[in-house]
């Protein structure tokens, strides 16, 4: 009876455990994709190339269940708050740069939509850490969890075709890959206005 107890008591408390930090350690690990992924792409190699998308993808994809399991728990913090949106820009941004050095970018014009997401990313982080200090808040909207939805999608879709020669040569997922950068370039630009509109009318 006591072993039984000691073992409810142990399980209570490891899933305690798991439930105050799992958000946070998903968290990390999209910071510590935003330095891998770009060594990957720049110094892999083919085995680069493979693994590039498939960490990409898994950050990703944390960046949807990390806040969603703070809620779920209660256990949101300061962390979660700070890191999350920083670290997504990190995995996106480093992505781009690292793709372009590989002159992704330099024909059909997609280094403009390139351009305007990170110059957005960039312009967007200054804004809200300036309204900040007017005790100003810029709640994230929904057209913004799509603007970053639409950039890792495009930026998954160009690790893809670089991942393999099969991808490589075939023109459909080369221009699936233009048209989603394009998209997700639409959607960056639309919030970047969204913002603008709400700190002009708190001015």
């Amino acid at each position: 009876m006591i072993v039984k107890r000691n073992s409810l008591t142990l399980k209570s408390m490891l899933f305690d455990y798991l439930r105050r930090t799992l958000p946070n350690f998903l968290t990390s690990f999209r910071c510590l994709s935003a330095i891998i992924v770009p060594l990957l792409i720049i110094y892999g190699d083919e085995v680069g190339a493979k693994l590039a998308p498939i960490i990409f993808i898994m950050a990703s994809i944390t960046d949807f269940f990390d806040g969603y399991l703070a809620r779920k728990f209660n256990t949101t913090s300061n962390f979660g708050k700070m890191i999350d949106p920083v670290a997504d820009k990190m995995l996106i941004i480093g992505t781009l740069f690292a793709l372009s050095s590989e002159s992704f970018f330099s024909y059909n014009y997609t280094f403009i939509p390139v351009f305007f997401i990170i110059l957005r990313e960039i312009f967007i982080t200054g804004l809200r850490e300036q309204v900040s200090k007017d005790n100003a808040i810029l709640d994230v909207t929904m057209m913004a969890k799509w603007k970053t939805t639409s950039q890792m999608v495009a930026c998954s879709s160009y690790l893809i075709w670089r991942s393999d020669e099969f991808f490589f040569k075939s023109a459909f997922v080369e221009y699936i890959s233009i048209l989603l950068i394009w998209i997700a370039a639409l959607i960056t630009i639309i919030t970047c206005y969204n913002y603008l509109k709400k700190v002009w009318l708190k001015l």
